[in-house]
């Protein structure tokens, strides 16, 4: 890793390390030294600064020409719409308006009153009367007509020009057109229809023909045009289109394929007098090829700005790199105090600032050695002082052994064993500094407590421990116990000479369960002990919690008069104690 100074704290380790014996070394490998990592940082980030709001200035210009853009092209392409549009109505309007000369035509409507298919005067009017469009409407176009009368006879012209034999293209017109459910304001009937193989598509204008007079339905004449004039108008403008009925399905698409209405598509645009509606599918096509090239020239701006930006952080950190490397030949100079800290007179005047600093900080770090070393000589100091203070428990243990000893050969056997117990008991609270113990020790504790306390309050106080011998490894705090049973002892039976004190321990729904209870006067009797009784429970019942957590608990019953009762739960602990 290498070395990353940060202002003085470099210097100072520098010193620190010289003095300290170990030679220091500047850990840079393979690369120019180029400052303090902490310095490049803050070039970056304010370089970045510049370089990240131009980059959001160029893009947000960018959006904004865009947008600007698609409004003006929506403007100029909404005019073409309109325009196309109106085309096709045109179209659909000369086809609807053939079918009225066969409503005016009463000729015409006598002829469909005719019963006899073959009639040559029926046929002729017929003929006439589809003749007559191809001046009026349909001037050098392709078209075809089908008449079927009331009584099923059935007339169809020419219908070669489409690409149909005689009698196919009447069969194909007549299955999409019903006699039911037509009126005299309902009367004519819009749809395509879209042959198998290769001829084209064709739309079919069917419109019932009634009587002027009684409104009877006399026959039904069908319009065939070639879909190719619908095509050619909607190809005009490069557009991509789709012609969709009242029931949003698809009549007619410029892409010749099926597909479900854009969520981008512009307003329907309704095509009287058809039940249809002209619908632009891709509006922005015409501006493809420029946004493109905007863009091409967006991403080329930001390119050029990130070169830029990496040209300018590359030479200020030459920059920052060479004002380093003085303060680098500088710091050289510091690991031997004997060499002149002075800088070259060409150097920044902040730098030989930075040399007087540094003559100071020799001194100082002077100074810290020498604190250094009379901290060390203290800590010994103190380490002999614990040492000496050690002596005096060991003194008082083995003056208790001498006095037992004495007791024993004096026959005192009473003496002897209560110096024994009080022997135990202080061994136990000097050597032992660990926070748990089993609780066969913490019984033996207990044993020798208690036998040190009934010598003192009278051997009429019984005391009766019962622990399960399944708990005997279970590890426990040390001395938990104890502070219950002095509180026995100290404030349970008020003066009397005689008692009962109870100690066992169980298990209890997955724990352990301690208690304590002694025949004495109870809580509320003594007032002028209670709160001292109440510290020794405080005591317990912090120690719980800071062990055990919440897991532990700790219930006293018993408050009135005839004895009390601590109950202690603690979750059991696994393992040896430690």
């Amino acid at each position: 890793m290498p070395i990353e100074p940060d202002g003085l704290s470099f210097f100072i380790s520098a010193g620190w390390r010289k003095m300290g014996g170990s030679s220091m070394k500047w850990r840079i490998r393979g690369r120019r030294y180029l400052g303090p990592k902490s310095v490049q940082r803050r070039i970056i980030i304010l370089l970045t600064a510049v370089f990240v709001p131009l980059t959001v200035i160029l893009y947000s210009a960018y959006h904004y020409s865009e947008r600007m853009m698609l409004n003006k092209v929506g403007e100029i392409n909404q005019i073409k719409v309109d325009q196309t549009a109106s085309r096709v109505k045109d179209l659909f309007q000369r086809a609807f308006m053939s079918t009225n000369n066969f409503i005016y035509d009463k000729a015409f409507i006598q002829a469909l009153q005719d019963k006899d298919p073959y009639s040559i005067e029926k046929n002729s009017t017929y003929l006439q009367a589809i003749e007559r469009l191809q001046y009026t409407f349909f001037l050098n176009e392709k078209y075809a007509v089908v008449v079927q009368d009331n009584f099923g006879g059935i007339f169809e012209s020419n219908p070669s020009r489409l690409g149909w034999r005689k009698g196919e293209l009447q069969g194909e017109i007549l299955k999409t057109v019903h006699w039911d459910g037509h009126d005299f304001f309902h009367s004519f009937q819009w749809s395509v229809l879209k042959p198998e193989g290769s001829r084209e598509p064709l739309i079919v204008l069917s419109r019932w023909i009634f009587s002027p007079v009684t409104a009877i339905k006399r026959g039904i004449v069908s319009t065939v045009i070639p879909l190719t004039n619908l095509s050619d108008i909607l190809s005009r403008d490069n557009g991509s289109y789709e012609i969709r009925d009242d029931q949003n399905n698809l009549v007619f698409s410029t892409s010749g394929g099926k597909s479900e209405p854009s969520a981008s598509a512009h307003t329907p645009i309704p095509l009287s007098p058809t039940p249809w509606y002209l619908v632009q599918t891709d509006s922005t096509a015409v501006i493809q090829h420029e946004l493109r090239y905007f863009q091409l020239t967006l991403i080329a701006t930001i390119l050029v700005i990130l070169v830029i930006f990496i040209i300018s952080s590359t030479f200020v950190m030459r920059t920052v790199g060479r004002v380093f490397h003085q303060i680098r030949l500088l710091s050289k100079r510091l690991l031997n105090p004997s060499i002149d800290l002075s800088v070259p007179v060409h150097s920044d005047r902040h730098l030989a600032e930075l040399s007087e600093l540094l003559q100071q900080l020799m001194h100082n770090l002077e100074i810290s050695r020498n604190n250094l070393e009379w901290a060390a000589a203290e800590k010994r100091n103190l380490e002999m002082a614990m040492l000496q203070q050690q002596m005096n428990p060991h003194f008082l243990l083995n003056t208790l052994n001498t006095i037992r000893f004495l007791a024993e050969r004096s026959s005192q056997e009473k003496i002897g064993s209560l110096v024994l117990s009080l022997s135990y008991l202080l061994r136990q609270q000097l050597y032992r500094s660990e926070g748990y113990w089993t609780l066969e020790e913490e019984r033996e504790y207990l044993l020798k407590y208690i036998e040190i306390q009934r010598a003192r309050f009278g051997e009429n106080i019984a005391v009766k421990l019962s622990f399960s011998e399944e708990l005997l490894l279970l590890p426990i705090l040390r001395m938990l116990l104890q502070p219950l049973v002095e509180n026995c002892f100290e404030h349970a039976f008020g003066g009397k000479t005689s008692g009962s004190i109870w100690i066992t321990a169980e298990s209890y729904r997955g724990g352990v369960r301690f208690s304590v209870a002694d025949d004495g006067v109870g809580f509320g009797n003594k007032p002028a002990s209670a709160s001292r009784k109440s510290i020794g429970l405080n005591n317990v019942r912090e120690r719980l919690r800071l062990h055990y957590g919440e897991d532990a608990a700790m219930e006293i019953s018993g408050a009135g008069s005839g004895g009390s009762t601590v109950t202690l739960l603690i979750p059991e602990m696994k393992g040896e104690a430690a």
